[in-house]
């Protein structure tokens, strides 16, 4: 099984377009951080992350101060405001795995790094991929993603929906 850290805004993404349960039914590790974690228990989709952790479905990986000390020092071209962000990516450098994020300096970063990196589109097409859902219901997330994050790209979104209407 393939590991995967995530940062919030994709989370907030799937939960937004109501597919939460899909996403983690997705044959991948998936992994964040307790820095993550922490903006999510700070929102109202809290107890939707929660019941996937008690599920053993989601991982947060709580930093140790040590750890938190090396995720200050690593070095990156880009500066990130908090420390959030850098965590996820510090955490995917350590274990050589994928990040799934929508920001773009983040995902600047992690390619600077040859760190795989993708976001929410990517996780509807994995969705449909796998079979866990159909096309059409594939579509339907992509036009509630148009909705529901203006900053997503929506040429992108409407060839995949063209894509999969076929």
């Amino acid at each position: 099984m393939k590991l995967i850290i995530t940062d919030s805004n994709v989370f907030f993404d799937i939960i937004k377009i109501g597919a939460l349960p899909e996403f983690f039914a997705l044959d991948y590790d998936i992994r964040t951080t307790d820095f993550v974690y922490h903006e999510i228990e700070q929102s109202d989709q809290r107890e939707l992350i929660e019941s996937f952790i008690r599920a053993k479905k989601l991982y947060v990986f709580s930093l140790t101060s040590e750890e938190v000390e090396e995720v200050t020092k690593f070095t990156t071209i880009r500066q990130f405001k908090g420390l959030t962000d850098k965590t996820v990516l510090w955490m995917a450098h350590q274990l050589k795995c994928m990040i799934l994020t929508g920001d773009k300096k983040l995902k600047r970063e992690a390619e600077d790094l040859n760190i795989e990196v993708h976001a929410s589109l990517w996780v509807v097409e994995q969705l449909i991929g796998s079979g866990i859902i159909h096309r059409d219901y594939g579509c339907q997330l992509f036009e509630r993603l148009k909705l529901t994050n203006t900053s997503l790209p929506v040429k992108e979104i409407d060839r995949l929906i063209k894509k999969y209407k076929k």
